[in-house]
């Protein structure tokens, strides 16, 4: 079941009321007027998580024309720092909607607005995850490579990232079917998938990042809770987009893999 991840962020102070948020620009997702996301084909939402600002109250939501049908989407709980950049909770802090999607309608203008009264502008942020259905866990003989990436990154951009494997995988094809990534400033993070068969292409599924060695990650994200997120080659493996606060240039990647087929194709 394919998914892939939207984004907005933006370095703001709402002053208390509410305001919507920058979407992060993106090369599979059409933006307009700045701050919409136009639904894509998967337009059903299985996950939404928000970062906001939080010496005063604070409050998310997701905005779109269908959603007024009944009310504006609410994310909750938000996570994030008090007069800093706001950052993953630790643990996550997930919306988790993978058994009762949240049903739109492909082609429309989704807002993700925020209220907070920080001091000053700070980096905050909303992400949605979107796929065309419910997501199924899927099992199989998985185990996890560990990766690096040295790429300086982007403030509040996706900034793609090329990574070395600790060890090289052996001749064959892998499904992956999670995701840890990990730096100081990190947001989210999501796979792009070499050109070919993929149950992904071109979606660019993703999770949301973590911070340090220590950061508790949501469990949807490892182990096949996600499903299928995409197949490659190992002569052609996938790169990472990297969304972060700060412009850091160590990445630490984990990837639950599947073998499912053994030799070179």
């Amino acid at each position: 079941m394919p998914f892939t991840l939207a984004a907005w962020a933006q370095s703001v102070n709402p002053a208390g009321i509410f305001v919507s948020l920058n979407a992060v620009p993106d090369q599979i997702l059409t933006i307009t007027n700045v701050i919409n996301v136009l639904v894509p084909p998967l337009n059903r939402v299985i996950a939404h998580a928000a970062g906001v600002e939080t010496t005063a109250a604070q409050q998310a939501r997701l905005a779109a024309p269908s959603r007024r049908v009944l009310v504006l989407q609410r994310v909750a709980p938000t996570q994030g720092n008090a007069a800093a950049a706001s950052l993953p909770g630790d643990p996550h802090k997930v919306n988790d909607l993978r058994a009762s999607p949240l049903p739109m309608i492909t082609g429309e203008a989704s807002t993700f607005d925020i209220n907070s009264a920080p001091a000053a502008v700070q980096a905050q942020w909303g992400l949605v995850w979107f796929a065309d259905g419910p997501i199924a866990p899927i099992v199989g003989n998985m185990f996890t490579a560990r990766a690096t990436g040295t790429t300086v990154l982007g403030v509040l951009v996706w900034t793609l990232v090329p990574f070395v494997l600790a060890e090289s995988l052996p001749r064959g094809r892998y499904q992956v079917v999670g995701l840890r990534a990990q730096s100081a400033g990190l947001i989210a993070a999501r796979l792009v998938f070499a050109g070919g068969p993929s149950a992904q292409a071109p979606w660019r599924p993703g999770a949301l990042g973590t911070n340090n060695d220590r950061h508790l990650e949501h469990a949807m994200f490892r182990y096949g809770q996600l499903g299928n997120w995409g197949e490659f080659e190992d002569t052609a493996p996938p790169q990472i987009e990297c969304l972060s606060t700060t412009a850091d240039a160590a990445e630490t990647f984990y990837l639950d893999l599947i073998q499912i087929r053994a030799g070179p194709g």
